[in-house]
């Protein structure tokens, strides 16, 4: 189960919790080519509960995409991690 905290809200600290995150942006990548579109990453908020999962994909690329291609590739996968987590997505079981 995924949980979003409020802003202001502290974080949890484990890093157990950035794991679980990387392991459901992974398993959103069904064509397994290693690289996350902006339809995968939609599917991986919404599994987080986003309550608007497509502008969330979209804001995550725009922040972790760094060689602007459209797309997160493993290089830039612990960016796509770092932006979800700082806003609050994080699997905690």
């Amino acid at each position: 189960m995924v949980y979003n905290v409020t802003k202001g809200s502290e974080l949890p600290s484990n890093t157990a919790n950035k794991k679980q995150l990387r392991k459901v942006f992974l398993d959103c990548d069904v064509d397994d080519n290693s690289v996350l579109t902006m339809e995968e990453i939609k599917n991986a908020f919404d599994r987080f509960g986003s309550l608007f999962p497509g502008f969330r994909a979209w804001r995550a690329l725009k922040r972790a995409d760094k060689n602007k291609d459209g797309c997160i590739s493993l290089d830039e996968l612990d960016n796509l991690i770092d932006y979800a987590y700082k806003r609050g997505y994080f699997n905690v079981g």
